[in-house]
């Protein structure tokens, strides 16, 4: 008790398993490379992940944040568990002795780990591997030995996944391996997912969300036979917050630079700022572009209910409704109009669920004549801001929703004004 104590204030950042006293050295005490990953469970269910960093047949030393003073099951495998006991006054910080109390396996159980046990979980890869493989036909140990640590090293990356969490799936029933023991997963989804993988042997992948809106879940489902497989889930919400903030920071920089530009007349606008941009003002008129001659339909239709304008305004705004419907069958395969009378300006507003254009592409395809790809709306831009007054716009993944505002006021009337 006394060593312990006294190596935690002298020696704070002394590692346990160079220690002598903590498992005392011997044939049988071993360090695992890496450490072996176990969850501690109590009684009640609680469980606490855990490293063992050395071993011998009857005690265990452990990483772990379990309160020491307790008792433990550990389950190494669907038939063999261990119960363990924590050893207070032997270690330090958060790495403590447990004694192997009782090994149950199948039937039987028994007070230390088996000489095949302690292999699996004190012996290196390579070691495990040779010691399979020695008792093969000659001609077939070297590629058996060569394909066994191929997927040992895929395992190892699985299990240096902390973010991520492996479970094996069978018969509608999920037991842990490793990973991240306590993420909450949506099961009844997960289970979803590996019915299907092993109903077509073939890998499924989903991402999840939560049933509070808080996690992604990002989860692959790897089938082994008809009946049983593997899932690997990750906890995504993270890096998907990450991305948005990014989005968002990006977004704001186009929308500064593209206002500057255009002295105000164009401006970015997020979901609900477009959302209250098409919801304003008296709708006059409205229809859809699924096909190219919907497009002249739908300038004769505009034109019926334009007011009293001069033919050059009213050419120009038909015009633009042209630009933009084209732009929606190109990149969309088509999307919907509507015209809305907004105080002393005509709105015109075309809306599709194409892909968006991609933010790298942005400034280019909004300013730059004669630009275009497939995901830009070409040279329309350009065009629709030398005839409308205002633009909005507003485009992502799930769509682009572009309003032009055009003034209904002549210039004789704006000139009465100033001089008035």
């Amino acid at each position: 008790m006394r060593t312990c104590l006294e190596c935690a204030k002298k020696e704070p950042d002394r590692a346990c398993v160079e220690c002598k006293y903590f498992i005392q050295p011997g044939p049988l005490r071993r360090v695992p490379s890496p450490p072996v990953r176990v969850l501690l469970e109590e009684e009640h269910g609680k469980q606490y992940p855990a490293h063992i960093l050395v071993l011998n047949t009857t005690e265990l030393g452990l990483e772990t944040e379990a309160p020491v003073s307790g008792r433990y099951v550990i389950r190494l495998q669907e038939s063999l568990w261990v119960e363990v006991a924590g050893v207070p006054f032997k270690g330090k910080n958060n790495v403590h002795i447990f004694d192997i109390l009782c090994v149950h396996r199948k039937q039987e159980t028994a007070s230390r780990l088996s000489n095949e046990e302690y292999q699996v979980l004190a012996g290196s890869t390579g070691e495990l591997v040779t010691e399979i493989s020695r008792h093969l036909p000659e001609h077939l140990q070297d590629l058996v030995r060569e394909k066994l640590l191929a997927e040992v090293e895929k395992s190892e990356l699985i299990n240096g996944l902390r973010v991520g969490k492996v479970m094996k799936y069978e018969s509608g029933r999920f037991r842990y391996l490793s990973g991240q023991a306590d993420l909450n997963l949506p099961m009844q989804e997960a289970e979803k997912l590996m019915r299907r993988a092993t109903l077509r042997a073939e890998h499924h992948r989903e991402v999840i969300i939560s049933a509070d809106g808080q996690k992604v879940f990002d989860l692959h489902g790897i089938p082994f036979d008809h009946r049983s497989g593997g899932l690997l889930a990750f906890d995504i919400t993270e890096v998907i917050e990450k991305e948005r903030r990014m989005h968002r920071q990006e977004m704001h920089a186009y929308r500064e630079a593209i206002a500057a530009v255009t002295g105000g007349r164009f401006s970015l606008v997020n979901a609900e700022e477009m959302e209250k941009v098409v919801l304003e003002g008296v709708e006059i008129a409205k229809g859809e572009s699924r096909q190219t001659r919907d497009i002249p339909e739908a300038r004769r239709v505009l034109r019926e209910f334009l007011p009293v304008l001069e033919s050059r305004r009213q050419h120009a705004i038909a015009l633009c409704l042209s630009e933009a419907l084209a732009n929606t069958l190109k990149h969309a395969g088509g999307g919907w109009w509507q015209a809305r009378q907004v105080k002393d300006a005509i709105r015109i507003i075309v809306q599709d669920r194409g892909p968006g254009i991609k933010t790298s592409e942005l400034a280019r395809a909004t300013l730059m004549q004669h630009y275009s790809t497939k995901n830009s709306m070409g040279c329309g831009f350009t065009l629709m801001l030398y005839y409308a007054d205002y633009l909005y716009l507003n485009t992502g993944p799930s769509g682009t929703s572009l309003a032009l505002d055009f003034s209904t006021i002549s210039t004789e009337m704006l000139k009465m004004d100033q001089t008035g």
